[in-house]
């Protein structure tokens, strides 16, 4: 668990010092989970791609739960684009140096984030949610 502190804090020390210099510990959180479940996300669209079609639903799960998440983050008025894009490519660049079992573990976390999220959303939030999560699969699986 020291390992995982101290893998987390030199993360966050990586960040550009604009970003952190300003950027809340809900920022901070929202981004790494944003790229955690983007790379996850890209993984699944290869496989899917490679003719494992029985994993889309698994693929569209993890994109409602990173949209979840953004639209979580954009309700609390986190709405500076820009700013989130610097703080998600600052957090995908430093999970780099998170061990595979760490950033498991961060995907696994934020995607029961983004699950409970929707569970407590309206069914308006979860129709926009399913929406965009489709049209962002469709977009990966084109690619």
């Amino acid at each position: 668990m020291d390992r995982l502190v101290a893998l987390v804090a030199l993360a966050l020390f990586t960040l550009p010092s604009a970003a952190v210099g300003t950027a809340t510990a809900r920022e901070l959180h929202t981004a790494q989970c944003v790229a955690a479940l983007e790379v996850h996300t890209d993984d699944l669209a290869a496989l899917i791609k490679a003719g494992r079609s029985d994993l889309r639903p698994r693929l569209l799960e993890r994109l409602k739960h990173g949209a979840a998440l953004i639209g979580a983050a954009y309700l609390q008025g986190e709405r500076d684009d820009a700013r989130a894009k610097l703080l998600l490519d600052a957090a995908l660049e430093a999970q780099n140096a998170l061990p595979k079992p760490a950033l498991a573990a961060r995907q696994s976390s934020c995607s029961q984030e983004g699950a409970q999220l929707l569970a407590n959303a309206d069914v308006f939030t979860r129709t926009v949610v399913s929406h965009l999560a489709r049209k962002r699969m469709d977009r990966l699986l084109e690619r």
